[in-house]
């Protein structure tokens, strides 16, 4: 066994939530610089940078931030010190702070503020927790001076949010020297495909056939992304298109629901009827799933998180022809291409096979690449069994092994996870891909 990589590398976190911090004192270049200034006083060097341009502290699932944790937690990682300008550059949120910084303590990793150059003494330990509530705590208070502005904004009748939902656009109005609100106005081409959205809706289409026909059509998300169900439901429910958009529905995450005395209603140019927008939000309610029940779940099968499309490389996900159930379990079961079950054809043709007939076909790979007579021998050897005295009885071992791989679900899964990384599903082949820490499958 390889014994465990000295963490002596430097790396640095530089993060900004906001256009305005970075043209101020908090820019990712001055922080960059005094990061380095910091690392050289300690006779380091910053060997690796992860750097967020623009995100919450508060949000646990930064891109950046992610990527530097998965780093650090690898196995052969080096890192042992994280350098920020701030500790509320590293999170907002003390409880999160705490969690993460005891596993990476735990790992032999620090994480050093350059503004707060503390001791790793129970005095230094204190302070460090104080400043993390002191962050938190900032946080909120601008969370609440920033609701109430908006809010204010809402009452003039500008609309406060950087976004404008699908079917309008922003426009900037200077109510005095140097300040500008915007106004939310309808975007004329996008405002005529809100209109078919509700038109094929309620000609008796569901949310995921109305985004097939548009995608058919060769329209387009804002994004250029292909229309798929949800973005479909988020234009039907968008009380906007009837002239009457609600501000402040919903808190912060998770999405929950503000009661209506903290949510305002601002006026906006309609793209609908009202009258459409009640009969598509009827139907919507007709043909909701909770209330009326519809097909089973389909159970959890042996490659549920690993198969992946080749053509897209999008996840698979199980699909069932709804009939013909056996027990509570569907007789005829498949797996399919995540894009093509919830896009369509038109981004990603697919490639649906039955989960039975891949379950065995893996399984069966999976088994004649690890049960060998070489591993079996090893096996006997490390359980301190005598040799075998014939070839004829490790090759029934091997039998015995492969047959529990392949005959019984719960080893098959088992063995699955721990040696594959995902599984590639193209139209004439199937592709295993092993974890690095293996290498007995290919």
């Amino acid at each position: 066994m390889m014994p465990p990589c000295p963490r002596n590398a430097w790396v640095s976190y530089l993060r900004v939530s906001t256009p305005e911090q970075a043209e101020r004192e908090l820019s990712l270049p001055a922080q960059r610089d005094a990061v380095q200034t910091f690392a050289k006083r300690h006779n380091a060097c910053i060997t690796s940078e992860y750097v967020e341009p623009g995100s919450s502290g508060k949000n646990p699932h930064r891109p950046a931030f992610r990527r530097m944790l998965e780093d650090v937690f690898a196995p052969n990682s080096d890192v042992g010190t994280i350098v920020v300008h701030h500790t509320s550059r590293f999170t907002r949120d003390a409880t999160q702070a705490r969690i993460v910084k005891s596993k990476l303590a735990k790992m032999g990793v620090d994480v050093l503020s350059v503004c707060q150059d503390l001791h790793k003494d129970p005095m230094g330990k204190l302070m460090e927790g104080v400043f993390e509530c002191i962050d938190q705590y900032e946080s909120e208070i601008n969370g609440v001076r920033t609701a109430a502005a908006m809010r204010e904004a809402v009452k003039q009748g500008f609309f406060p949010g950087s976004t404008a939902p699908y079917g309008f656009r922003t426009v900037p109005v200077e109510i005095r020297a140097g300040i500008t609100r915007h106004q939310l106005v309808p975007c004329e081409p996008e405002a005529e495909v809100v209109r078919e959205i509700f038109r094929l809706y309620i000609s008796q289409n569901g949310a995921k056939a109305v985004a097939r026909l548009l995608n058919q059509r060769g329209l387009r998300y804002r994004t250029g992304a292909f229309w798929r169900s949800q973005l479909v439901i988020n234009v039907l429910e968008q009380p906007a298109v009837a002239g009457i958009y609600k501000w402040g529905r919903h808190k912060d995450r998770p999405m929950k629901r503000n009661s209506r005395s903290e949510s305002l209603d601002l006026a906006v140019q309609r793209i609908v009827d009202p009258d459409v927008y009640e009969l598509a939000r009827r139907l919507r309610s007709e043909r909701d799933p909770k209330k009326y029940g519809g097909r089973g779940a389909s159970p959890e099968h042996v490659f549920s998180g690993l198969i992946r499309c080749g053509k897209c490389g999008a996840t698979y996900q199980t699909e069932t022809s709804g009939k013909c159930i056996d027990d509570g379990i569907y007789r005829y079961c498949y797996y399919n291409c995540r894009t093509a079950c919830r896009v369509g054809k038109e981004q990603c043709s697919g490639f649906r096979i039955s989960t039975v007939d891949l379950d065995a076909a893996v399984l069966n790979h999976i088994a004649k690449s690890v049960c060998t007579p070489e591993r079996a021998r090893h096996l006997l050897k490390h359980l301190r069994i005598k040799k075998a005295k014939h070839d004829t009885e490790v090759q029934e071992i091997v039998s015995l092994w492969h047959s529990l791989i392949t005959a019984n679900v719960s080893i098959g899964r088992s063995y699955v996870h721990h040696l594959v990384a995902k599984i590639n599903v193209h139209e004439k082949s199937i592709e295993v891909v092993a974890r690095e820490r293996t290498g007995c499958v290919t």
